[in-house]
């Protein structure tokens, strides 16, 4: 039986006494660890985001603040850098004109009138298209579109796997939704989709401008060389987070 943790709807009880089952004893003692820490963090949410020091960290030169929230905890994770690094972009955009690939912003700006559209193919809300990004061909085409850690799971956390999903994922995205010199940009956890690593690692992806931020102890990300990243591992330094985190812009000139 395949399990796939964006359409299961068992109870936390029902998941916890799956890995125990089939993953043992430790495996459950690691995970079940770890939710409890999660909980803990949740709970001193606000008192963490309010006791927490104003940082930055630099893209090229250019500084952005940390993204600071209560939600998915982000000043432990990626989501610290992407969601600064992608609303910045987005806001140089009309909304009319701006494609989300995977539901992330929403979730984050529920007091924003979040204007443009959003595809995602598991998340029920109003407003969102769900859609398969394989295939998706809007009427019109987008000046920019974004997706924050959302490709890496295409193929690789479906049903049935297909490594080969997240190339026709973004050979779609710029074919079909795309206008003529517009702009695509992604962030994926390198470590998780290892398809995806290595075509980006063979040069084998043609995207315009690459970013690579690694992550250090604390709430500290530097950007580092590409050589430099190559090899990154997935969760290392903290469960289910990245250690380092590309950004690739495409332009569809």
């Amino acid at each position: 039986m395949v399990y796939n943790k964006y359409t299961e709807k068992k109870s936390r009880l029902h998941k916890g006494l799956r890995v125990l089952s089939e993953e043992g004893f430790s495996s459950f003692m690691v995970k079940f660890a770890y939710y409890l820490e999660r909980l803990n963090r949740r709970f001193f949410g606000s008192f963490i985001v309010a006791a927490l020091p104003q940082k930055s960290f630099a893209v090229n030169g250019k500084k952005y603040p940390y993204f600071i929230h209560r939600r998915n905890t982000t000043w432990v994770n990626e989501r610290a850098v992407e969601i600064p690094f992608a609303m910045d972009l987005v806001k140089q955009h009309s909304p009319q004109t701006v494609l989300e690939i995977g539901a992330v912003l929403t979730n984050y700006f529920p007091y924003l009138p979040i204007q443009w559209d959003v595809v995602d193919k598991f998340e029920k809300s109003l407003g969102i298209i769900n859609a398969d990004v394989i295939d998706y061909k809007p009427l019109s085409k987008y000046d920019l579109i974004v997706t924050i850690s959302t490709l890496e799971h295409v193929g690789q956390d479906d049903d049935i796997k297909d490594q080969n999903k997240i190339f026709q994922a973004l050979g779609n995205l710029q074919q079909n939704c795309l206008k003529k010199n517009g702009t695509l940009i992604v962030s994926i956890p390198l470590g998780y989709h290892h398809a995806f690593d290595n075509a980006l690692f063979e040069n084998k992806l043609k995207f315009d401008e690459e970013y690579y931020l690694q992550r250090g102890r604390g709430l500290h990300w530097k950007q580092i060389p590409k050589e430099q990243a190559k090899g990154a591992k997935y969760g290392t330094y903290e469960y289910l987070s990245a250690d380092v985190v590309f950004f690739g812009v495409m332009k569809n000139s």
